[in-house]
C-alpha cells in the first residue's frame, strides 16, 4: 500500500470516528447522568421527603448541575410512603426513564420493596433519607451490594440515646413508645439492646399505628413510675405526639429518638412545654463547624427555614454521587467502577465527617440535644457528641449478628434476657 493511500485511509477513519462516535462528536453535548429520586411528597412523610429533595437540589445547584462537564438530570417521583407505589415508580424511573441510579427513600417499607428490584436490575440505590433498615447492610441473606446508605441507619440514634440515658441521664427504667412498623421496631430495638446491655430496663412498650391521628389512648397508658419516656414517632406523627404529651400533662423526661417530635419546626407549636426534652439524631442545625455553617447559611437564604436531618442527608447523598462521578471521570455507565469509587469515599459534610463501612452503611457522628429557650425561640442545643458511630455500635459485626433480629423484638423489649438473646 502506498504512503498516500495509508494516510488517506487514516484520515477517513479519523473522520468516521469524529462523525459517528458519541463520545467524540464535535459540538455534541454529553448525555446527562440521570438520577431517579424517590421521596414521599404526599402522606405522613411529606416533610421528610421535601427536605431530602431540597437538600439534594441545593448541592447540585452549588456545582452547577454538572460533573466532569456531564449534566446532572434529577427525575423526581412521589412514592407517597407506600411500598406498592414506590416499587411502581422505581420501575418507571429505571425501565422507562433510563436512570443510572436511584436516590432518596424515606419509608423503610418503601425501601424494602425497592431494594429487591434494584438488586435484580443491578441499579445502585443512594439512600439519602430516613430509610434505615439494617438487614440490607449487615452480613446475612438480605445484604444488598447495591444499597449505599449515606443518610442514617435505623440503629445509630437509638444506640447513642441508650448510652446517654443510662450513663448521663441516670435512667434505669423507661417506657418505649414507637411507630408500629419495621422502622419503629429497629429504632426502639436498638435502644433496648444497648440499654439492657448497660443494666437498664424497658418497663413498658407501647406501639401506635403509623399515621395515628390521636395519641391519647397511648399516652394515657404510660407508666408514670418510669424514669423517662423514649419515643420514636415517625414523620407527622411526631408533631401530634408532642402536642398531646403536653396536653395530658406528662412530666417524665422525654427522649425523642430521631428527633421527629423535637424537629425545629415543631418546637414553635409546642412552646415552653417542650423545654427540657432530649433527642438524638445525626444532624442538628446547631453543629458548630465551618461545613455546617456554610450549609446552614445557604439553606436559610434559599428556604427561610431551619433544616432538619433529611435536608443534610439529601445534600450529603448528592455530594457522594458527585464525588464518585469525579473519581470515574463522569463515566457512570461503568457501574462497577462507579460503585467501587463510592465505597472508598470519606469527606467532611454538614453532619460531620462521613464514610461507609464495609457493608456500605454510613459511619457518622450522633448528637444528643436538649430543648432550651433562647429569647423568644426554642432551640435544640447539642449537649453531647458521639463521633464515628457505626451501625454495630461497639460490637464487631460478628458479635452484633448473634443477637435476635429486630423483627423478633416486638412484645419482648421488657425482657432483657430476650433482647440480649440469653
Amino acid at each position: 500500500m502506498s504512503m498516500k493511500r495509508m494516510v488517506a485511509g487514516l484520515v477517513i477513519a479519523g473522520m468516521w470516528l469524529m462523525l459517528f462516535s458519541p463520545a467524540a462528536s464535535v459540538g455534541q453535548p454529553l448525555t446527562p447522568v440521570k438520577i431517579g429520586m424517590l421521596v414521599p411528597l404526599t402522606g405522613v412523610f411529606t416533610r421528610n421527603g421535601r427536605e431530602a429533595l431540597d437538600g439534594a437540589k441545593m448541592y447540585f445547584d452549588e456545582i452547577g448541575w454538572k460533573v466532569n462537564e456531564r449534566p446532572i438530570e434529577l427525575l423526581v417521583e412521589d412514592d407517597e410512603g407506600k411500598p406498592d407505589v414506590g416499587l411502581t415508580k422505581a420501575r418507571k424511573l429505571v425501565e422507562r426513564d433510563g436512570v443510572h441510579m436511584l436516590k432518596g427513600i424515606v419509608s423503610s417499607a418503601v425501601g424494602l420493596a425497592v431494594a429487591g428490584y434494584a438488586k435484580e436490575r443491578k441499579i445502585p440505590v443512594i439512600v439519602s433519607a430516613d430509610f434505615g433498615v439494617s438487614s440490607l447492610t449487615v452480613p446475612g441473606p438480605q445484604l444488598n451490594p447495591f444499597i449505599f446508605r449515606w443518610s442514617q441507619s435505623g440503629t445509630g440514634p437509638g444506640q447513642a440515646a441508650a448510652d446517654w440515658a443510662y450513663k448521663v441521664g441516670g435512667w434505669k427504667k423507661v417506657v418505649a413508645v414507637g411507630s408500629d412498623y419495621v422502622g419503629g421496631l429497629e429504632v426502639n430495638g436498638s435502644f433496648a439492646r444497648v440499654f439492657c446491655s448497660l443494666g437498664g430496663r424497658v418497663s413498658q412498650e407501647i406501639w401506635a399505628p403509623l399515621g395515628t391521628p390521636d395519641f391519647a389512648p397511648f399516652i394515657t397508658q404510660i407508666d408514670r413510675s418510669a424514669d423517662a419516656v423514649v419515643v420514636f414517632a415517625a414523620g407527622a406523627d411526631g408533631l401530634r405526639f408532642g402536642r398531646q404529651y403536653i396536653e395530658y400533662g406528662v412530666k417524665q423526661p422525654l427522649m425523642d429518638i430521631y428527633a421527629q417530635v423535637t424537629d425545629e419546626g415543631n418546637l414553635v407549636q409546642f412552646g415552653p412545654g417542650s423545654v427540657g426534652w432530649y433527642s438524638t439524631i445525626h444532624y442538628t442545625a446547631a453543629i458548630d463547624t465551618p461545613a455546617n455553617k456554610t450549609f446552614l447559611a445557604a439553606w436559610e437564604k434559599k428556604h427561610r427555614r431551619v433544616p432538619f436531618d433529611n435536608a443534610a442527608d439529601g445534600y450529603v447523598g448528592a455530594k457522594a454521587i458527585a464525588e464518585a462521578l469525579k473519581a470515574v471521570g463522569g463515566k457512570v455507565e461503568d457501574r462497577d467502577a462507579f460503585m467501587a469509587a463510592m465505597r472508598k469515599l470519606e469527606f467532611d459534610s454538614p453532619k460531620g465527617v462521613v464514610r461507609l463501612d464495609q457493608f456500605q452503611n454510613v459511619v457518622q457522628p450522633q448528637y444528643v440535644r436538649k430543648v432550651e429557650r433562647a429569647g423568644n425561640a426554642f432551640v435544640n442545643t447539642p449537649i453531647k457528641t458521639y463521633p464515628n458511630v457505626s451501625q454495630f455500635w461497639t460490637w464487631t459485626p460478628e458479635e452484633f449478628m448473634k443477637y435476635p433480629a429486630w423483627g423478633d423484638f416486638k412484645g419482648k423489649m421488657t425482657d432483657c434476657s430476650k433482647v440480649l438473646g440469653k
